[in-house]
């Protein structure tokens, strides 16, 4: 039985998604003992770090014309070289040992985080900034942090998610309201395809640790009028992460770019 953390890597001209993995794996590995990385880059790219245990190559890129990257998320069910998988995001970091989680999470099929925490990691349930999932009454699932193991409710829910994404344009016209994307999100191809195999969200399990720090700004404040990469004064003291006073220790998805060269220009 193996498990470990899977997330996709490709680089888009405004983001080098390499430098972003590799500092998420170097953080996961100082904190933990169960530290299995697989990162999953396309074929143009050029991957390599010694904290990144297994680099998956795709061979159907569904995403190849795409300046945003979502369309292969749904792949990483048949990618995961693990029987038991936490995947993520490439643009977070770790911060405390959560090796524990493990014994809860191997006892389900498929776990998301639902709702996520603001920088005091305190829940926070607003859609404000996620009109698809209010109006469509769909779940507030982040795929930013989503668990599975090779199971057959696993494997329904990422066909589920295959599907959404392989007839995009038929489901934002007719199986969603004012839905204009035209290109597939992978929160809303998440929360779909679990409303679509749970229409009663009746198997839907909802762990209070099993969330991560988001950093858009509608979290924290519920508008869009700054840069929360600048506005908490974000610093790393002897590699513990800090927002103004407060150590961080919930994984943290920082959404802005731009936030590792903050960081990396106030470390004590």
């Amino acid at each position: 039985m193996s498990k470990g953390f899977v997330w996709f890597c490709q680089n888009s001209t405004e983001t080098d998604y390499s430098k972003l993995s590799c500092e998420l794996a170097r953080t996961l590995k100082k904190h933990n003992k169960e530290n299995n990385v697989c990162v999953i880059v396309d074929k143009d790219s050029v991957f390599k770090s010694e904290h990144v245990d297994v680099v998956k190559v795709l061979t159907n890129d569904d995403a190849q014309d795409h300046v945003k990257k979502f369309a292969n998320e749904y792949q990483v069910f048949q990618l995961t070289p693990f029987t038991h998988t936490i995947k993520l995001e490439a643009d977070m970091l770790w911060n405390t040992n959560t090796d524990w989680w493990w014994y809860y999470l191997w006892q389900h099929d498929l776990v998301f985080s639902i709702d996520c925490f603001d920088y005091k990691e305190k829940r926070v349930k607003d859609k404000e900034y996620r009109p698809f999932h209010a109006k469509n009454f769909l779940p507030n699932l982040y795929n930013g942090m989503t668990y599975f193991r090779r199971s057959m409710f696993a494997k329904k829910f990422y066909d589920t998610c295959g599907a959404i994404v392989k007839n995009w344009n038929f489901v934002r016209q007719n199986l969603l309201v004012n839905c204009f994307d035209q290109l597939p999100t992978t929160d809303v191809v998440y929360a779909l395809a679990y409303r679509i195999i749970d229409p009663t969200c009746e198997q839907l399990l909802d762990y209070p640790w099993f969330k991560f720090i988001h950093n858009k700004p509608a979290v924290h404040q519920g508008t869009f009028n700054y840069d929360p990469s600048n506005y908490y004064y974000p610093m790393r003291i002897d590699d513990s992460l800090f927002f103004g006073e407060r150590r961080i220790t919930a994984p943290l998805h920082y959404f802005y770019k731009n936030f590792l060269e903050a960081l990396d220009a106030r470390t004590v």
